[in-house]
């Protein structure tokens, strides 16, 4: 009778422990937030990890995984007893893989992702719950040009369409927890963007001048100056590209030299029709046809980009 008692035991014991999976409290420090890199689809952080928990044979920060990190530099674990609960500490260095949305830069604002994951026990064996209260990003841990607008640490399961092979789940997936943390950050400094800029807008400036040129004497004067404006305002809108990286999607600074080289296309055009006017003795007719466009182009082009830009502050 022993025998059979003892294994109804020790079934009780393995049942109950199962049932109830081991909480732990998991919780971070960001000390500082650099390297920006939009050309590389990354980010870098570095910040102190901890974890709470009860049971001895858990080591959670041995086990814990930062998903989105392209690479890690990790430090020695500090696991110290504290009132009845098992107190860890780890400081992590990550370079972290995010895609910039820079549709609207330099008035942009990004979401970092930071995402804790258990590696080995699934939620059958260890929850994460949130230290949301003493969670905390540094102020002054972000790059100059940047500021901090808010965080937020939630923990939820993550469900995988596999077992990883273990031979103790009997479903076809597994679920593990994790903790997400959500870093808010907005770009401060538009400097680079008038930097960025300012090429192409000697260029527009450059167009609007050849609109002054007398025709027909000086068409081949124009048309030289246009073909390097145009030229220079592509390689401008290419080298930008070095700077904020590739994007499938049209920028504010794409669309802004977008706009510069239609309005050269267009100071080309008129340099046409100008120059058949002049032959035909209408030159004053082409001269009005130059002034008229010079105002029009400089007044819209102004709009255009006052336009451009609110939207993009707005979005």
């Amino acid at each position: 009778m022993r025998r059979p008692l003892l294994a109804f035991l020790l079934f009780a014991v393995a049942a109950s422990a199962h049932a109830a999976p081991e909480r732990v409290l998991v919780g971070a420090y960001i000390t500082d937030l650099y390297d920006f890199n939009p050309s590389a689809n990354c980010y870098t952080v570095s910040m102190f990890v901890w974890t709470r928990h009860v049971s001895p044979r858990l080591h959670p920060l041995e086990t814990l995984e930062i998903k989105n990190a392209k690479s890690l530099s990790l430090g020695k674990i500090f696991e110290v007893p504290r009132n009845g609960v098992i107190w860890s500490q780890r400081q992590v260095i990550a370079v972290v893989r995010y895609d910039w949305d820079l549709r609207h830069y330099p008035f942009d604002r990004h979401v970092l992702p930071l995402n804790f994951e258990e590696g080995e026990w699934d939620t059958n064996e260890v929850v994460y719950v949130a230290d949301a209260a003493q969670t905390k990003v540094d102020p002054a841990s972000t790059e100059d040009g940047w500021e901090m607008r808010g965080f937020r640490l939630a923990t939820v399961p993550v469900q995988y369409p596999t077992t990883f092979g273990d031979p103790a789940l009997a479903s076809a997936s597994s679920v593990f927890s994790r903790a997400t943390l959500t870093i808010e950050v907005e770009r401060t400094q538009i400097g680079i963007f008038l930097k960025l800029l300012l090429g192409a807008y000697v260029a527009f400036v450059l167009a609007m001048m050849t609109l002054r040129m007398d025709q027909p004497s000086l068409f081949n004067t124009r048309m030289s100056v246009l073909v390097g404006a145009l030229f220079a305002t592509l390689v401008n809108m290419r080298a930008t590209e070095g700077v904020l990286g590739r994007s499938p999607d049209f920028t504010l600074v794409d669309r802004l030299h977008l706009t510069i080289a239609f309005y050269i296309l267009v100071a080309a055009f008129v340099g046409f029709v100008t120059r058949r006017l002049a032959e035909r003795d209408r030159k004053r007719a082409g001269q009005h046809v130059d002034n008229v466009t010079l105002v029009a182009g400089v007044a819209s082009f102004v709009i255009i980009n006052a336009v451009l830009i609110i939207a993009a502050v707005r979005s």
